[in-house]
């Protein structure tokens, strides 16, 4: 969220070469138990003059002008926004939203072919208060986290490169509920697993997946990012049934980012996985992947945990904590641990 926006740009950079989008755009997304998730503008929009309030935080200025009121559907708690923004422009959201109330946002851009580009934003509070960024000098790609206070929050979005179109995440869960689940299924490739709205839908950053992975989620927790040496997290999940992959499937892949080292046979949910790993460096960075392939029907299936952290003697003693890898692990374990073939 925070750290080493260098990569970010980069992974953009070479995302027209690892992404699938046609193949994503077609997955049917439903969030427990029956509401439909779909990358379409389902919300409720309206012009919404700002009144004038002045902010106990300087800088940055609040928002001024037309704002777009997000409103949800009765008893929704969750909108996908799907929107246009031209380059050197800025867009400014608002909701309303009740102290402690857990809320996240996260944008999921659609770049045109060739091109690259992402979409930092800034959540400000009507009293001033700043959720995000919270470090100066520094870009917010998504925030998620208990809200301080009743009231309105203004979500600005300016774009970094060519993204003239994306969709907006933005969830509120009920008072009391720290968490709601999505359920994903795909009817092409029988996929289907349950994720929490710590993760969210997202463009795949370069692994070492041998298939495109039709579905991306990121770990969007700011909690677990905030003030440690964690830099971002994925889970990736792919399919293919051409006869060279399904021959090949379980064998570690050789071009891959990094050497990949058989552990052994892992069941999962039921369905027999060939567990490895690889492991990566670079200028300070680390590369992790706990990597899951299995031939099921005369499919290749494939399930990868990628999880990128800095080296914390990079940073000045005691502002930074190693990041929890437990905690981590366990969040992609759990919804691994839902993942069926229909």
């Amino acid at each position: 969220m925070k750290k080493n926006i260098g990569f970010s740009l980069l992974l953009f950079l070479f995302i027209t070469a690892c992404a699938a989008p046609a193949k994503t755009a077609n997955v049917e997304n439903t969030a427990t138990p029956t509401r439909p998730v779909q990358f379409t503008p389902i919300l409720t929009l309206t012009a919404k003059v700002q009144t004038a309030v002045q902010p106990t935080l300087t800088p940055p200025a609040m928002p001024v002008g037309q704002l777009n009121e997000i409103k949800f559907k009765a008893n929704g708690t969750y909108i996908d926004i799907t929107d246009t923004i031209t380059l050197g422009a800025n867009k400014t959201y608002s909701i309303n939203a009740m102290k402690g109330q857990v809320m996240s946002i996260s944008i999921l851009p659609q770049i045109p072919e060739g091109g690259w580009g992402y979409i930092p934003m800034q959540i400000q509070g009507a009293d001033g208060s700043m959720l995000c960024p919270q470090v100066p000098d520094s870009e917010c790609m998504f925030w998620r986290g208990a809200l301080p206070a009743s009231q309105d929050y203004f979500v600005t979005l300016t774009p970094n490169g060519d993204v003239p179109q994306f969709t907006m995440r933005v969830t509120v869960n009920p008072p009391g509920k720290k968490s709601q689940d999505f359920q994903y299924s795909n009817s092409q490739t029988g996929i289907s697993l349950t994720y929490p709205d710590s993760f969210v839908p997202a463009l795949p950053v370069v692994g070492n997946y041998k298939i495109s992975p039709e579905l991306t989620l990121h770990y969007i927790d700011s909690q677990a990012y905030d003030k440690t040496n964690l830099s971002e997290v994925y889970l990736f999940v792919s399919s293919a049934s051409d006869a060279q992959t399904v021959a090949t499937c379980t064998d570690p892949n050789p071009n891959g980012g990094g050497p990949e080292q058989l552990i052994g046979n892992e069941v999962v949910n039921g369905f027999d996985f060939v567990h490895s790993t690889a492991e990566g460096a670079g200028a300070g960075n680390y590369y992790q992947q706990e990597i899951y392939r299995m031939v099921n029907k005369n499919i290749c299936y494939e399930v990868i945990y990628f999880i990128h952290y800095t080296n914390i003697g990079n940073y000045t003693p005691g502002t930074v904590t190693e990041f929890d890898s437990n905690a981590v692990m366990q969040s992609l374990g759990d919804i691994f641990d839902t993942f069926n073939i229909k």
